[in-house]
């Protein structure tokens, strides 16, 4: 039985499954900015009501630190390795040539997918727990604590996809002689990344 993916080629499959991945990434993007966006609204509001009126946001240590800053973090994960603003170590890239940089990126990348797999498989099933257990955070609020791991099973599968498909565009780049998967820019050089 053929499907729509058996008919194309590896390259097609590859742009398709990239326009996937991105499409989900700026969803996470966007909640991602709405978390930066919140937290600054809260951080203003806690501080003027602090030193206005002596009154501060007896809520607003937990939101922040429970829900914004780590769901601020994990929800643009991907996009931030998209886009080639992770940290890295280049040192070896300025004395190598274009394909052994390529296999330097298939192999971080391919060692690097099952781990973050594994954290979104693990983190998933403690989210899960929390959920089955109506587990609730010993704070006053008592929030339920699924609410608060839910974001790393979601930032730690998107970089896992995120890191599979640059993986796939790398060999596949090393194996086609065709460009798939751009090398990201070495620091301090004048690459550019799109």
């Amino acid at each position: 039985m053929e499907g729509p993916l058996s008919t194309m080629s590896a390259p097609a499959v590859y742009t398709r499954l990239g326009r996937v991945v991105s499409s989900l990434d700026t969803a996470l993007l966007s909640v991602g900015c709405l978390m930066l966006f919140s937290l600054m609204l809260v951080v203003v509001a806690d501080v003027s009501l602090r030193y206005l009126f002596n009154a501060p946001l007896t809520w607003a240590h937990e939101v922040i630190s429970s829900y914004l800053m780590p769901g601020l973090f994990f929800m643009v994960a991907s996009h931030t390795l998209k886009s080639g603003a992770h940290v890295s170590v280049d040192i070896l890239h300025n004395y190598v040539g274009r394909k052994t940089r390529y296999v330097f990126e298939a192999v971080s990348c391919t060692l690097a997918t099952p781990i973050f797999g594994l954290a979104a498989w693990v983190s998933a099933q403690n989210t899960w727990k929390d959920l089955q257990a109506d587990a609730v955070s010993s704070s006053g609020m008592e929030l339920p604590t699924w609410t608060i791991s839910l974001m790393l099973p979601v930032g730690f599968g998107m970089l896992a996809l995120r890191l599979a498909l640059h993986a796939a565009g790398y060999i596949g780049t090393l194996l086609s002689g065709r460009e798939l998967k751009r090398l990201p820019a070495i620091s301090g050089t004048e690459e550019l990344t799109s």
